[in-house]
C-alpha cells in the first residue's frame, strides 16, 4: 500500500470521524471555555495542510476566500447566538444544546473536495483545468471550506463570549455563599 497517495485524506477523514461521532451523541454538550478552541485548532490545522497541496491562488480566489471567511464568520455568530446555555449553579458546570450544522459542513465540504479532487486526477483547481472539466469545483469548495473555517472559528469565539457571563454570575454566587458557610 502506498501511503504517499492515502496521506493527504487523513485529514478529512479524521474530521468526517469527528463529525459522525458528534452526530451520534447529540445531547446536551459540556461547554469547557478552556478546551473551546481544540477543534477549530485542528480544522485550521487541517485546511493548512490542505492548502499547502495546491497551488497558489490568483488575487480573486483569495479576495473570495476573504469574503467567505467572513461569510462563515456571520453564520457562525448567529448561529451560536441563538443557541441555548445554562450553568449548574452547584457544580459550575455549563451545557448547550448544539446544533451540528457547522461540523456537517465542515465534513461535506472536504469529502466533496477531495473526492473531486480523485475525479479530476488532482488538476489545478484555480487555473485552466489540466485533465477534466470540472477541476475549478476544487477551488470553489476550497471557498467552502474556508465559509466553514470562519463558521467555525466564530462558533467558538462566540460561545467563549456567551459563556463569559455564566462564569461571571457562578463565581458571584460562590463569593456570596462563602460566609454563610463558615461556621459562627
Amino acid at each position: 500500500m502506498d501511503w504517499q497517495h492515502l496521506l493527504p485524506y487523513l485529514g478529512p477523514v479524521l474530521i468526517v470521524a469527528l463529525v459522525a461521532r458528534r452526530l451520534i451523541r447529540n445531547a446536551p454538550q459540556k461547554v469547557k471555555p478552556s478546551r473551546l478552541f481544540i477543534a477549530p485548532a485542528i480544522i485550521v490545522l487541517a485546511v493548512a495542510v490542505t492548502f499547502a497541496m495546491t497551488p497558489l491562488p490568483g488575487p480573486l480566489w483569495i479576495a473570495g476566500f476573504a469574503l467567505a471567511l467572513a461569510a462563515g464568520g456571520i453564520a457562525g455568530y448567529l448561529m451560536t447566538h441563538h443557541q441555548e446555555f445554562s450553568i449548574d449553579y452547584e457544580t459550575g458546570e455549563i451545557t448547550s444544546r448544539a446544533t451540528p450544522i457547522g461540523l456537517i459542513l465542515v465534513g461535506g465540504l472536504f469529502a466533496v473536495r477531495f473526492g473531486l479532487k480523485y475525479v479530476t486526477n488532482g488538476g489545478n483547481p484555480y487555473g485552466p483545468p489540466n485533465l477534466h472539466p470540472s477541476a475549478t469545483a476544487i477551488g470553489w469548495t476550497d471557498m467552502g471550506i474556508m465559509f466553514a473555517l470562519g463558521l467555525v472559528l466564530a462558533r467558538a469565539a462566540t460561545t467563549w463570549l456567551r459563556t463569559r457571563p455564566l462564569i461571571a454570575a457562578h463565581k458571584g454566587k460562590q463569593d456570596g455563599s462563602a460566609p454563610a458557610d463558615t461556621p459562627p
